[in-house]
């Protein structure tokens, strides 16, 4: 058994635990509610602060249970070397995992939903490991408070990928120039040729362009 697989389905139990965690959580939370309503708030002063307290468990649970609902989807990814999926859904599924990434670097990682189904037919597992890759390599330079979009696109000849815009303070050119021209790029640049991928500007220079190799 790969070490990937392995991991993957350790991580496949552990979230249908969480599920299962997140479920109970939510049935108590919502019996306490039903029973805070029953009652009065002249016998219950601080009934108003425990419902807003309910609904903070509410949203939290609905959080936890969409970010384990991905998790598990990700956890079967090794299982196969290759496959055809929507690049749309890919996008949105890494973009959900990596949250903290986006908090920790106050970046916002949006996903522009692409009109058709844009199919890729590559290594999944190494489809998104590029994708966080991309988010993983701007965040920290692109300055707090900007944009990472993202949005599915496909080529007539053959190859699909992602294009990767830049909403930041100072203009995208400007960045984007900034960013080519350092040392770290190279590095990525020849990661993604060693993964059968492509990445570079598009022709103004507003975004980047990645492609997967069919």
């Amino acid at each position: 058994m790969k070490e990937t697989i392995f991991i993957g389905k350790i991580t496949a139990a552990m979230t249908h635990e969480m599920k299962n965690v997140l479920a109970i959580i939510r049935e108590s939370s919502g019996l306490a509610e039903d029973l805070l309503g029953m009652c009065d708030e002249s016998a219950f002063p601080y009934k108003d602060k425990f419902q807003k307290i309910m609904g903070k468990i509410e949203n939290q649970v609905i959080r936890g249970a969409e970010i384990m609902a991905q998790l598990n989807e990700f956890s079967h990814v090794p299982e196969v070397e290759r496959q055809s999926e929507d690049l749309n859904l890919v996008l949105n599924q890494i973009v959900i995992l990596s949250k903290k990434l986006s908090r920790s670097n106050a970046v916002d990682f949006i996903v522009e939903q692409a009109d058709m189904p844009v199919t890729s037919n590559s290594n999944p597992l190494t489809t998104r490991m590029l994708i966080f890759r991309i988010l993983e390599f701007l965040a920290p330079v692109i300055g707090k408070g900007s944009e990472i979009r993202l949005k599915a696109v496909g080529c007539k000849i053959g190859n699909q990928g992602f294009s990767v815009t830049i909403n930041a303070p100072v203009s995208n050119s400007f960045l984007l120039e900034k960013i080519l021209a350092g040392p770290e790029w190279d590095a990525l640049e020849n990661e993604f040729k060693n993964h059968g991928a492509s990445i570079g500007s598009s022709a103004g220079k507003d975004s980047l362009i990645v492609n997967f190799s069919q």
